[in-house]
């Protein structure tokens, strides 16, 4: 296929379900670079989990992170997009998360917050355990809503969230309008601006670089990978994928846990 730019997804899809790049889509992707194609890496997390990862594929194009609520090239810190939730809902936001004890995690550009208690937070400090000092991710725990930098938040990531839950939760919030909610994973809520997405960013950063969407493949898992792969030529998912993930898929590769990424790159990409 004449591919010139590929997008990928990272949790249950690039990273294989402890959280670790393989070999075998390193090196996939990396042969893809050398062939001219672009990759572009996006993610539900914040971009400061990516910065390592981007290093080791030598990614060269901006990350799209927060499901789209940032997209900053993580090598020179450069910032292309942000889209902040705004002081006034997160603050509501915070209060009901605060208030009925959910497990939520507050990411801003440069930090995550984490309410006391929280179980979820431990997947970062065992990541910061894990790469070098420049690649750790700067985390505060709170005790107050009063304490988060409420004009600054990018998204609020809540676990043990049902889909029934989340509708209780957007009836709670009155989401309304202004915000944007999806399930990234499968117990995870994410809580965003409206019109915040990864299909969004993805548009926004193809009329920056000039990136053909017909000529482009996206890899996804979860719901929050649907915006993307509506709008493109080549969508695939791994095999792990949630139902109306594969459903949207053109091609469906082995699962995050087989390199998926790497079979469909060589099957699908280079050899389709």
């Amino acid at each position: 296929m004449d591919i010139g730019w590929c997008v990928c997804d990272l949790d249950g899809t690039l990273l294989d379900s402890h959280g670790h790049l393989g070999r075998e889509n390193i090196l996939a992707l990396q042969q893809l670079m050398d062939k001219g194609v672009e990759v572009i890496l996006a993610t539900g997390r914040t971009d400061l989990f990516v910065r390592g990862f981007a290093e080791t594929l030598g990614v060269r194009q901006p990350v799209i992170s927060c499901n789209g609520g940032m997209i900053r090239n993580v090598a020179t810190g450069e910032t292309v997009f942000t889209r902040p939730i705004g002081k006034e809902k997160s603050a509501k936001v915070a209060n009901y998360c605060l208030k009925s004890h959910r497990d939520t995690l507050v990411y801003t550009s440069d930090q995550i917050f984490f309410f006391r208690g929280s179980r979820k937070i431990s997947s970062y400090n065992r990541y910061n355990t894990e790469v070098a000092a420049a690649f750790q991710i700067p985390l505060r725990e709170i005790a107050r809503v009063e304490d988060l930098p409420l004009s600054d938040v990018l998204k609020f990531f809540i676990s043990g969230i049902d889909p029934e839950i989340a509708a209780a939760i957007g009836q709670e919030i009155n989401a309304g309008d202004e915000l944007y909610m999806v399930q990234s994973m499968q117990d995870v809520l994410d809580i965003m601006a409206k019109g915040v997405s990864k299909g969004n960013a993805l548009v926004f950063l193809a009329d920056k670089i000039g990136m053909d969407l017909a000529r482009t493949a996206v890899f996804g898992d979860n719901h929050n990978d649907l915006s993307m792969m509506s709008l493109v030529g080549c969508p695939i998912a791994v095999a792990n994928a949630e139902p109306e993930v594969r459903k949207a898929a053109r091609f469906i590769a082995p699962s995050n846990d087989e390199s998926g990424v790497a079979y469909a790159i060589h099957n699908y990409i280079l050899e389709g």
